[in-house]
């Protein structure tokens, strides 16, 4: 209970591999954060720690050309900026969901002009939607709209209640599947899909294991290249941090941050 409220606490955890002084390797599970959230009607409510209040993170009573403002920006931040940014979107469509016999709403959204933190990124191409009972399939709390991450965090694989479930068609392994651990250096590896990318750091080439259709992308997502090989030119470009986009089937794609160093 917070605020004569009747809440569910989410709990978040990282699982990492790390390596022993032996050289050998381990999955590390590390705690992230607690949230909590409640449901009132049509809208769900997260707690904010730092000001002691409610804000309305999902509202479910919303359609199409909808502008939902969640948060608006806080000029002097005294606290997390996942907190101070401005936490706004817009609904591009509407449909449905039956799950077990429960017919959910769907909403596909992007980011505004004005928006600093979002549920999707348009220059790395994410277009996932919110599902009523489950959320944003991508981030749950939305995430910064400039945010770079190295690794992949691709969609929510799975969901499930005492009512319903929920699996996304691009996973087809075990919800709680993690690869085999195998010490392996090599940033970019797509151990699902036996894609590798290498070298990384890189100078003026990056190969692929399998060829495919790819996008390359600065740091401030502007698209440099796009095309079908396994190997990518890149004696042209600055020293610096990219994205490789990779198209793996017509319903996936991986995004991977690569760095040129110059010899």
């Amino acid at each position: 209970m917070i605020q004569n409220k009747s809440c569910r606490k989410l709990v978040t955890k990282e699982i990492d591999e790390l390596m022993r002084q032996d050289g050998t390797y381990y999955w590390d599970t590390v705690l992230v954060s607690n949230d909590f959230v409640y449901n009132s009607n049509d809208t769900v409510y997260h707690f904010d720690k730092y000001d002691k209040i409610f804000y309305p993170l999902y509202r479910m009573n919303i359609k199409m050309h909808d502008t939902i403002l969640i948060r608006d920006k806080v000029v002097t931040c005294t606290k997390s900026d996942f907190l101070c940014s401005r936490f706004e979107y817009v609904i591009d469509s509407v449909s449905s969901l039956s799950l077990q016999g429960n017919n959910l709403k769907v909403f596909y959204n992007s980011e505004t002009q004005t928006s600093n933190w979002v549920f999707n990124r348009s220059w790395n191409l994410e277009k996932y939607p919110i599902i009523e009972r489950i959320g944003s399939l991508k981030y749950f709390f939305g995430v910064n709209r400039n945010l770079v991450m190295e690794g992949g965090i691709s969609c929510l694989r799975c969901y499930s209640d005492n009512q319903i479930s929920y699996k996304s068609s691009a996973w087809q392994k075990g919800c709680d599947y993690l690869r085999p651990l195998n010490g392996s250096s090599s940033v970019g590896d797509i151990e699902t899909y036996n894609i590798s990318v290498f070298p990384n750091p890189f100078n003026t080439n990056i190969k692929l294991s399998i060829a495919r259709q790819f996008e390359l992308y600065d740091s401030f997502g502007r698209l440099l290249q796009k095309g079908y090989s396994d190997e990518i030119n890149t004696e042209l470009l600055s020293e610096g941090l990219y994205l490789l986009k990779l198209t793996i089937d017509k319903n996936l794609t991986k995004t991977i941050k690569i760095i040129k160093h110059l010899p």
